[in-house]
């Protein structure tokens, strides 16, 4: 597979975020099956928690290779499903622990237009909270921030698990009818997958650069 690097350099190290996938599609490919469904779990769930890691290439290399029969769909699908659900979870908890902790907040965000725009996301989820996460799967930009949304409303964990799974599964299942339909055919996969998540990028920037101009105002406006 061939791709830029996109790299990330801090005080000791610097992490490439290709190489790092170059790795997880070669343990796929070569290594223990074991470990390759491992690496489909964790794949799935660390997008949640560092969005860089493309999870759905990972999982499009996975379906591929069950449709050639070297690793078992059902597994995979589960690995998938599990992986999705269990980053959801935890991004869900960051958001509850960021709830309950509004004390060590930055100041900024205690002024009373961020807190206007905080109540009316808390007002979102009371209302609309099963079907945001419902759909968080096929936006791929914005899926974490759907569970840390649920968590800062303090969504009961059990709708979170009910409607993020349903997503996953839903999502999942797609995926792996996609790589039916495409004959396990892995550059046709990975481009129809790179156009969908450009398409949904765009989408999801537009939403992000209103709700971040609504929050300016309401803070300029108190």
């Amino acid at each position: 597979m061939s791709s830029r690097a996109l790299c990330y350099t801090g005080r000791d190290a610097s992490v490439c975020v290709v190489q790092v996938l170059d790795e997880f599609l070669h343990t796929l490919e070569y290594g223990p099956h074991h470990w390759a469904y491992a690496l489909v779990v964790g794949a799935a769930a660390i997008e949640y928690v560092f969005p860089p890691i493309p999870g759905d290439t990972v999982a499009l290399f996975a379906v591929v290779l069950a449709l050639r029969a070297e690793l078992h769909w059902a597994l995979v699908y589960l690995g998938l499903t599990v992986g999705a659900l269990t980053g959801g979870v935890l991004a869900w908890g960051f958001g509850l622990w960021l709830a309950n902790h509004e004390e060590s907040w930055p100041s900024f965000l205690k002024r009373p237009g961020a807190s206007r725009a905080l109540d009316a996301v808390r007002r979102g989820y009371e209302k609309h909270g099963p079907m945001y996460l419902a759909v968080n799967r096929f936006l791929p930009a914005l899926r974490a921030f759907f569970f840390v949304g649920a968590g800062l409303s303090r969504m009961n964990v059990a709708t979170v698990i009910v409607f993020g799974g349903f997503s996953a599964a839903v999502w999942n299942g797609l995926l792996m009818a996609l790589g039916y339909a495409v004959g396990s055919n892995w550059e046709v996969l990975r481009e129809l997958a790179e156009r969908y998540a450009v398409a949904t990028f765009i989408l999801s920037a537009i939403v992000v650069v209103g709700i971040v101009a609504r929050f300016v105002y309401d803070l300029r406006h108190p």
